[in-house]
Formats: structure tokens, sequence, C-alpha cells
């Protein structure tokens, strides 16, 4: 029978470590657990090697569950951060932080994100979509410059769906994402073109196509990065990836 407390994929935080002080306040993501040691094995956010660890030095308090009440309802989020999935887990692990400052704010953000994640560098593919909205409302972020952590899988299969010229805006993007990743709401601004119908003096605005102010529950998110392994996704980014498209308003008359 087993003692676990933790389950595989589980967000923990690593704390009161004396040999290793070093990992110590860093978030982990747990690969197993061994019984004849009586420890788990964590990944840590980043690089590649994986730490065996006790569970009186592991806390999971401060992360949302899908179990929990508010994982369904707190609908206050703009940002997922998605962990590399252990092969065995059942979900991918993720956690949404209110502090993030928005895309709207992308230097304080990057600072944000190398302050709690230490990157190296912030990079950015853009285009993500939710399902059914016609315009991109996400970006992906990622540190291009990581080369020992997991592969994140979650973030790759959306990344793939992407159209080749959203890619090659990334010149760190390689066709590998590794360690955590972040979708960040950042809904499209399109340039309004008149096409002669007397609208001349909206030439050149930008149209919001989605309102800036929008809210998600840590469900909701996590349903985001679902439907991207879907046959369902790759049919809409299919019937988008026109790059003409994002550019320009189509009025219906």
């Amino acid at each position: 029978m087993s003692n676990a407390n933790f389950s595989v994929g589980d967000l923990i935080r690593i704390h009161g470590l004396v040999s290793k002080p070093q990992f110590n306040q860093m978030i982990g993501v747990v690969k197993a657990f061994h019984e004849n040691t009586q420890r788990y094995e964590i990944q840590p956010s980043r690089g590649s090697k994986t730490l065996a660890i006790k569970d009186v030095n592991l806390s999971d308090d401060e992360f949302l569950k899908p179990t929990d009440d508010k994982f369904k309802t707190e609908r206050v989020y703009d940002n997922v951060f998605l962990w590399p999935s252990p092969t065995t887990a059942t979900r991918i692990p993720i956690q949404c932080y209110s502090d993030c400052p928005s895309a709207d704010f992308p230097s304080r953000q990057d600072e944000y994100i190398q302050s709690k994640l230490g990157w190296e560098s912030v990079d950015t593919l853009s285009g993500i979509e939710e399902e059914g909205r016609e315009k991109p409302t996400f970006l992906l972020l990622f540190d291009g410059l990581d080369e020992s952590s997991p592969k994140n899988h979650a973030a790759m299969t959306i990344a793939k769906l992407l159209p080749e010229y959203k890619v090659q805006s990334c010149s760190r993007y390689k066709g590998i994402i590794r360690g955590v990743a972040i979708l960040t709401y950042s809904p499209t601004k399109s340039t309004f073109k008149s096409m002669g119908l007397g609208l001349d003096h909206m030439n050149g605005q930008q149209v919001n196509e989605a309102n800036e102010n929008r809210r998600f529950t840590p469900q909701l998110l996590y349903d985001i990065i679902q439907f991207h392994k879907t046959d369902r996704a790759e049919r809409q980014y299919k019937n988008h990836n026109d790059p003409c498209i994002e550019h320009s308003v189509h009025l219906n008359i």
C-alpha cells in the first residue's frame, strides 16, 4: 500500500532542504513516488535533473487543484502556466497567477516571469486561438534559451498548429519548447479597412476583436489547452491560415 501524499503530475513547492538549499522555494512537478525510499522524484521548474525528496520538504497548499471549487468558479485570470507533464500523469500540471502583469505591459510581464521561473529569455508565439473564435486571443510564451528542461509537449502541440508566417516571426522557436510555457490573454486588434463603404474616417484605426478585460477560470484555460489536442483545432487553424484575414475587418452588408 502506498504512503504517498502527492500524485504524479502534482505541482509542489520545495522547502527545508539542507544539502541542496538552492532548490528551496522552487516549484516542481511530481514524477514518481518510490516506495523503497519513501521519497518523491521531483522535476524542478528548470533543468534536466530530478531530485529525490521526502514529503516533509514538499507542500502543495498554494496550488489550485481540479477538485477545488475555485478551479471552476474563480474567474479572475488572464494567464495559465503549464509545466511539462510526466508521461504517467493524467493531467497537464497548470497554475494561474492573478498578480502576473497582463500582455498589455510586456516589460513588466517579462520581469515577473523571469523572476518567478528563472528564464533567460521570454520568447513569444502569437496567433493562439480559442475554439469557435475567428481571431487569435492568446500568446504562447516560452524560454527559447532553455536547452536542458524536459520538453513541454502540450505547448509544442499548440505551436505546431500555427501557420508558418507566425512561426517564422519567432526566431528562437525551432520546433521544441522546453520547461514551463505560458498562455497569456492578448486579443487581436485588427486594422479597419473602409473598402469604399463611406467609412474612410475609420481607415487605419484599430478595432478590438475581443473584450480586453475578459477573465477566465483555471478550468476554462485548461480547456483551451486541451482543445489544441483535437481534430477540431486542426480544422479551425487550417480554415484561418490566411495572413490577409487577420489584418482586415470584413463587414457583412
